[in-house]
């Protein structure tokens, strides 16, 4: 009997091996093709319309909304904040703008937009944020266009069942994020109109709180791009991504 169970587990865990393919909507790219970028930018257009609802072929999830933990933010002892489940909508929007390709020297780089971002969040603040001096949690809600961000991924390359793949360990993101439009609900409990003038002021120097918070957008906005990219490479590889 036990036999019986690891023969049939066996067939199980190697037919799902061998069958493993790209989506049949996707166009195969040819390492060697001359133009690889164009190829590139036309499958990631086909998969685009297939991240909200999930792609199971790259096992991954529904993107619209895309989920994240927590992203935190600690500056010394004078500002902390967290932010826990995040819910990320419109990610699957994205505009690609520019697509590099350079598998011989393990690199990607890539420019994409996104028209509009809503990132919804429990958060916990405390501590002076620019002219702030913030201590509440609760719900937070914030509204963003034409987020632009520039990817540089480098990586290395590694053997896993006798086939090559590539793992992309140092990445690069710049954001320009535009003038967004931040709401914290309870900054101050139950006094309403100070929590109004707070959110106003916030947004009136919206550029100085963008910056502070810069590295919680860069988690969230990395863990859609590099969290998808990375995980189609893991997957497949490089011979089933760009066959010769």
């Amino acid at each position: 009997m036990q036999f019986l169970f690891v023969f049939v587990i066996s067939i199980q865990v190697f037919g799902f091996v061998a069958t493993k393919k790209l989506p049949n909507y996707i166009t195969y790219c040819h390492r060697d093709d001359p133009q690889l970028n164009e190829c590139v930018a036309k499958a990631i257009h086909q998969v685009k319309p297939h991240l909200a609802e999930g792609i199971p072929e790259f096992q991954l999830p529904s993107m619209n909304p895309l989920f994240l933990p927590e992203a935190s933010l600690e500056s010394g002892e004078n500002f902390k904040c967290t932010f826990k489940n995040i819910e990320v909508f419109y990610a699957d929007e994205f505009i690609l703008k520019n697509v590099d390709i350079d598998l011989k020297n393990n690199r990607v780089e890539m420019v994409i937009v996104f028209p509009r971002l809503r990132i919804k969040s429990i958060y916990a603040v405390s501590g002076k944020l620019l002219i702030l001096q913030l201590d509440g949690s609760g719900p937070s809600d914030g509204n963003f266009t034409n987020v632009e961000a520039r990817m540089i991924m480098n990586g290395s390359r590694y053997t896993k069942n006798n086939k090559e793949y590539m793992n992309f360990d140092k990445n690069e993101l710049k954001l320009n994020v535009g003038r967004p439009i931040l709401n914290f609900e309870n900054l101050f409990g139950q006094n309403e109109e100070l929590n109004v003038q707070t959110n106003r002021i916030i947004n009136e120097n919206i550029e100085g709180i963008i910056e502070e918070l810069s590295p919680v957008l860069n988690k969230v906005i990395s863990e859609f791009i590099f969290g998808l990219i990375g995980r189609i490479f893991a997957r497949f590889s490089l011979e089933e991504l760009f066959p010769k």
